[in-house]
């Protein structure tokens, strides 16, 4: 059920609105995460967001509630007024160009919220501005395991409403499993924008901040993208930016949301869940031959491949395992056998050798980037059958184009495209 009720809020007033909701603009002029919205103006509050409206002038609104939202008016400590200051400061940092804008802090701190709100702040001061999308658990722009560039050409309220323009594969979903992918990623990505003409270019970050190599991580970032202002949502951040990083660009702390609508897991999964439904949904099976491309990050297919011989006399493989092997490579210092169910391997059956096992049915749901000709990515999928026998592979993707090469990435998903925990080693 959903109910509208009329609200008249006087200038300089903030309501904070809890979504799921619907605002309307009867009459007057409001701020909504940066944005100017006048009379005849709609936006929607999704259900997992939360915002301060600002009436820049007495204003009406018809607010429609959906199940579980709120609304207060804001007596004080709204934080509307600081981050509008801080998106001046911003702005008058950015009038030089290209100007760069790292946001960084711990989750649920204002962070994608703040992106969008300083974004929308500097397009509205006629500045060509862009978002680097980097928090690769919860990316909003394309899905997650990956880091995308969009523009931000018109008002957004979040993130998830953008367009990727380009992107990198990392191929996981915690920073500290693909620690230097995705610093590489992020630099590239600015690297793009920069010459892509952009004036700004606000650069998001995972919420990785709470251990010693989550912060070297975040310092590794600022190192490569070297940015003009930093911008931190956590008081204790804030201070060790300023101590390594204050003799080299601007500091800013902002307060987080008085009221923060705070993600459960049960929640982070679900918006991961339709990230990879709203790309992979659109997609068609299309089959690859593995003798045709390059691949990367398939450890038992890029292997020299072995022979059942040479397993059992390599690795000391007894008959009743070596049975159900389907496949075996050696890869570096690693045999690698592809087998039909689990086996178990005692220390003295494997030799001098590392090795791994992958049960074939374990290959499906692999998440892969689909290269194009300068093996840059150009699609995301996920395979839906390998093949081993006749080296094909059958992958769900919206690309159409010419695959080229396959990034394997470390996460699994079900035919209903939620993830089948992490993964370190290779799936493939």
């Amino acid at each position: 059920m959903s109910s509208a009720i009329d609200v008249v809020l006087g200038e300089g007033r903030v309501l904070r609105v809890i979504g799921p909701a619907r605002i309307d603009v009867i009459s007057g002029t409001i701020l909504a995460v940066g944005s100017k919205f006048t009379s005849g103006a709609s936006i929607v509050v999704h259900k997992y967001r939360s915002y301060g409206i600002k009436a820049l002038s007495e204003v009406k609104l018809r607010v429609t509630l959906g199940e579980g939202s709120k609304i207060e008016e804001v007596k004080e400590g709204e934080v509307v007024d600081d981050w509008l200051k801080a998106s001046e400061q911003v702005l008058h940092i950015c009038r030089r160009s290209p100007c760069k804008v790292l946001i960084a802090g711990p989750p649920d701190s204002g962070k994608s919220t703040f992106a969008a709100f300083v974004a929308n702040y500097l397009r509205e001061a006629g500045m060509k501005v862009c978002v680097v999308e980097g928090d690769i658990g919860q990316e909003d722009v394309l899905v997650p395991t990956t880091i995308a560039l969009a523009e931000v050409s018109k008002p957004i309220l979040w993130l998830r409403e953008l367009e990727a323009l380009k992107f990198r594969f990392v191929g996981c979903t915690s920073p500290q499993y693909c620690y230097s992918e995705s610093i590489q990623a992020i630099k590239e990505l600015v690297d793009e924008a920069v010459k892509m003409g952009f004036n700004v270019i606000v650069v998001n970050t995972d919420g990785w901040v709470n251990t010693t190599l989550a912060l070297e991580h975040k310092l590794s970032i600022v190192r490569w993208v070297r940015p003009d202002v930093i911008v931190t949502t956590s008081s204790e951040l804030y201070s060790y930016f300023l101590r390594c990083l204050g003799k080299f660009a601007k500091i800013i702390n902002i307060p987080k949301p008085t009221v923060v609508r705070e993600r459960s897991k049960e929640e982070r999964r679900e918006l991961r869940v339709a990230a990879y439904r709203r790309y992979l949904s659109k997609g068609k099976p299309r089959k690859v031959k593995l003798d045709s491309i390059g691949i990367i990050g398939a450890c038992s297919l890029c292997g020299e491949p072995l022979t059942k011989d040479d397993v059992k006399n390599l690795l000391k493989v007894p008959e009743n395992v070596l049975e159900k092997v389907v496949y075996s490579s050696r890869f570096g210092d690693t045999v690698f056998l592809v087998v039909k169910e689990p086996v178990e391997l005692s220390a003295s059956s494997s030799g001098l050798e590392k090795v791994f096992t992958i049960v074939a049915r374990d290959m499906v749901g692999s998440i892969v980037a689909i290269l194009g000709s300068d093996m840059r990515e150009v699609g995301i999928g996920v395979i839906l059958s390998v093949d081993i026998e006749s080296r094909e592979l059958t992958i769900l993707t919206p690309w159409d184009g010419e695959i080229r090469g396959l990034i394997v990435g470390k996460v699994r998903l079900t035919e209903e495209f939620e993830e089948m925990g992490k993964v370190i080693r290779c799936t493939l």
